[in-house]
């Protein structure tokens, strides 16, 4: 890059004020435009950031701001959308339905998507790839977000130099409860700053089911069972835990996601060679015994390592993470008994929770993807832990339903 590449910042909450930091250190990238729904909250920002900018309210104005080198601040991210402006858009809002229409509409004009929305990547984001692929553009994930750095830092180079991934997971960060509300967690999303849905979505595992349904997507391993083990565990125990059952461990087959409560922040992976040298070296390089190797990385940086996603696409034109296929869906279960007449209210709400399905069971047996949940109306009763299938509820039409429905006929 000879000039610095022209970035849209969509969303500034917590993920989103971490990266205007950080693009203010970086010598590739200037942010030219951010995007925030509550524009008092957004003026406040930047001005604590002590960056120039400028509230625009229509095209000629943000390409005003641009030419006196000011961010244009926005409350319509769509202004973000004319290509002339923009290399790239980082989404960092988590919000399926808008991430759905902004990362279509981006890639249309051949504008770079960065996903660091998670749920709308794990709903629709392998037709987004598709399109990304017709069009010229990129569409990645965050490199700093649990699947990215997998993909990035372990997955792709051991499969590159010949070794079969058996494993590859998460660490888990709090103890799964799949019944946890908003309400619950109230004290607990204010002390650390978060949005109280956010956290729930983490404590209910329906976040990490969504992160592992993409890795999925981008590597074609796919959940042992439904919602995945989640044994806890420390390191020392993964080459033992993650084994087949036949050989003493807790897997039906190989070639698996899963995750793992007791070494987050960390990610890992599970790697064997049928080569006895390649296998004789790693064992030489104190890797352990074989004929499983177990590779760690104990971090993970979402918003501080989420540049790196942006300056890979403009720079090397290539994504860090993206679906090569349709593998795994995040479905929804029922939180509570659910009565015909409920609405749902979708991630990290009072109604339902996340688990990760292989896509083939999941359209044998119509069940509901936890992206499209929001504001569906029950037509059937529920008890708490079932999951819903997409006869048991009124969807919504939306930008986001119908573009699920060209996936499901186009995507494999």
């Amino acid at each position: 890059m000879t000039q610095q590449a022209r970035v849209a910042l969509i969303g500034l909450g917590k993920m989103g004020k971490t990266i205007l930091h950080h693009l203010q250190k970086n010598k590739y990238l200037r942010l030219v435009l951010a995007a925030e729904v509550d524009l008092a909250r957004g003026e406040a920002i930047l001005r604590e950031s002590n960056l120039k900018y400028t509230v625009a309210k229509s095209d000629e104005e943000v390409a005003r701001a641009i030419e006196q080198d000011a961010i244009a601040l926005v409350e319509d991210a769509s202004l973000a959308l004319q290509a002339e402006h923009i290399d790239v858009i980082i989404d960092a809002t988590g919000e399926i339905e808008f991430g759905a229409w902004m990362a279509w509409n981006a890639l249309s004009k051949r504008i770079n998507m960065v996903m660091l929305n998670a749920e709308a990547d794990a709903t629709v984001g392998p037709i987004l790839s598709r399109l990304a692929d017709s069009a010229g553009a990129i569409y990645t994930g965050d490199i700093g977000d649990e699947p990215g750095t997998i993909m990035h830092y372990l997955y792709k180079p051991l499969t590159e130099i010949g070794l079969e991934v058996l494993v590859a997971g998460k660490g888990k960060n709090n103890p799964l409860n799949p019944r946890a509300t908003p309400r619950d967690l109230a004290e607990e999303s204010s002390r650390k700053g978060l949005n109280p849905r956010i956290l729930t979505s983490f404590v209910d595992g329906t976040k990490t089911m969504i992160e592992m349904t993409i890795l999925s997507n981008a590597t074609g391993l796919l959940p042992d069972v439904r919602g995945m083990h989640g044994p806890s565990a420390g390191l020392n125990d993964l080459l033992n835990i993650f084994k087949l059952r036949s050989e003493g461990g807790i897997l039906n087959v190989y070639n698996v996601v899963d995750y793992v409560i007791g070494i987050a922040p960390g990610v890992f992976a599970i790697a064997r060679s049928d080569d006895e040298i390649i296998t004789s070296n790693l064992e030489y390089l104190k890797l352990g015994n074989g004929p499983s190797f177990l590779f760690y990385r104990p971090y993970h940086l979402p918003g501080s390592e989420t540049i790196l996603s942006a300056i890979y696409s403009i720079k090397y034109k290539e994504p860090v993470i993206k679906p090569k296929g349709y593998y795994s869906e995040t479905i929804a279960a029922a939180k509570r008994d659910l009565s015909p007449g409920d609405k749902l209210d979708g991630v990290g709400g009072f109604t339902v929770y996340g688990l990760i399905e292989r896509r083939r069971v999941s359209k044998q047996e119509g069940l509901l993807p936890i992206g499209l949940a929001k504001n569906c109306i029950m037509r059937r009763s529920k008890r708490a832990g079932e999951v819903i299938r997409i006869d048991d509820v009124e969807i919504p039409e939306t930008f986001l339903y119908d573009l699920w429905r060209i996936q499901e006929k186009i995507c494999r």
